[in-house]
């Protein structure tokens, strides 16, 4: 396709040499009209490219610089200032702009953080952080501030904070209509031990606690059934590999006779902590590769330096995504363990964070991933070997009571050849 910027309009000036009036008037009369068609064509071309260019603009990421883009915000600054009720938040508006070009890609997973955002959301990814060891969450309503989670051995546990409490006051400082990041760090920026009234139950409750050095416990282990390890993941984060490392050494270490890895509700996590932790498992071969819009990907696979050899089995569900399908995926293609329950989510795409100028950042779907066998994740899922429903009550795991009898009835059979590390 030709673009306007490649079409010229050349005006060179005519060699007219001296010759008589008539043919001077007539060789003038014939040029004028010669450049005026043309002048005419040129119009009309350029006319047409300027509206194909202009559609292939509103189509695109060009519309955000635009100049009808930079009208219409104009138009709708000068209505805000001159008909919004009550003052206006320029940095919440402007943060809302840029989630609003977020919101607007095709792209489920694209997100727009602020400075403050980014932060938390590294934190999170690498598990360890200075806080009190909970994940707060506010209601875009009403906006309180409830705990969702509470680590395990933190200082929020320790002192008693408990899911589903409301956060009141720090203090004597109400936490009543603060943003959440504001809350976050307000929480973060005090030294030594504080009060923290909560709401439990329709009652006031004060607890006192300090922030301290958090790490988010992601791996859960113990001996279950006859001499079977079982691991739980509940994400992967930079400390899951540690973590699951660890538990993998000391299961092997107390003799366990096989492995279950429970994957069941968990969201995924970093995609180098997923690798890491299924080249500890596998001995050396593909993972999974990527391929990004233009068909260029990368391959991530294990080594030969550790890998386990006994029967292993995976337990996933309709919320096991992205890094839970990567670990069943991989496990299921090289034969090292079977796959129990129901199918995966089907989140078979990366995402990468890009850092901009202010501190800010953008969230984007940058590739696809696929399993060793080229197995499409992204819409689709892994479906397990032996599919099991959930059971009817917490005390009756029927997918870890299946992993138990697969174990055992097939322990004698090698998941895949090579001897134990």
């Amino acid at each position: 396709m030709t673009h306007l910027s490649e079409i010229r309009e050349e005006t060179d000036e005519p060699d007219i040499k001296k010759k008589s009036r008539a043919g001077f008037q007539a060789g003038f009369l014939t040029g004028a009209f010669t450049v005026l068609v043309c002048t005419m064509i040129l119009a009309a071309v350029s006319g047409l490219f300027r509206r194909q260019r202009q559609g292939e603009e509103q189509s695109g990421a060009e519309v955000l610089t635009s100049q009808e883009t930079a009208d219409k915000l104009e138009e709708i600054q000068k209505l805000i200032q001159r008909k919004a009720l009550g003052e206006i938040d320029g940095q919440e508006l402007s943060d809302y702009l840029f989630r609003g070009v977020a919101a607007g890609l095709d792209d489920a997973y694209a997100r727009y953080y602020t400075s403050d955002e980014l932060t938390s959301v590294r934190e999170s990814n690498d598990g360890a952080y200075y806080g009190i060891g909970a994940t707060l969450s506010q209601d875009v309503n009403t906006g309180e501030i409830r705990v969702s989670t509470v680590y395990e051995d933190s200082p929020a546990a320790l002192a008693g904070l408990q899911e589903e409490d409301q956060l009141l006051r720090l203090e004597d400082t109400s936490l009543t209509g603060m943003d959440l990041s504001d809350v976050i760090t307000l929480i973060r920026e005090y030294e030594g031990i504080f009060h923290l009234t909560v709401l439990r139950d329709d009652q006031e409750a004060e607890l006192e606690m300090a922030c301290g050095q958090v790490e988010k416990k992601t791996v859960k282990y113990e001996i279950t059934g006859d001499d079977i390890g079982y691991i739980r993941i509940t994400e992967f984060d930079s400390v899951t590999v540690v973590q699951f490392q660890d538990a993998v050494d000391d299961l092997m270490g107390q003799g366990v006779q096989g492995l279950i890895f429970d994957l069941r509700d968990n969201p995924g996590g970093l995609l180098t902590a997923v690798c890491d932790i299924v080249d500890y498992l596998l001995p050396e071969g593909l993972i999974v590769y990527t391929e990004d819009r233009n068909g260029v990907g990368e391959e991530y696979k294990s080594d030969d330096e550790h890998y386990v050899n006994c029967p292993m089995a995976v337990l996933v569900n309709g919320n096991s995504a992205s890094g839970s399908e990567i670990f069943a995926g991989a496990l299921q293609d090289h034969e090292a363990a079977v796959i129990i329950g129901t199918t995966t989510y089907g989140k078979g795409v990366v995402q990468n964070t890009y850092e901009l100028s202010d501190g800010s950042a953008l969230k984007l779907t940058v590739e696809k991933y696929y399993t060793p066998n080229g197995q499409d994740i992204d819409g689709n899922g892994i479906t397990p070997d032996y599919v099991v429903e959930e059971g009817d009550s917490q005390e009756e795991d029927l997918p870890l009571n299946k992993a138990l009898e697969v174990l055992k009835n097939e322990g004698a059979e090698d998941n895949f050849s090579g001897a134990a590390d």
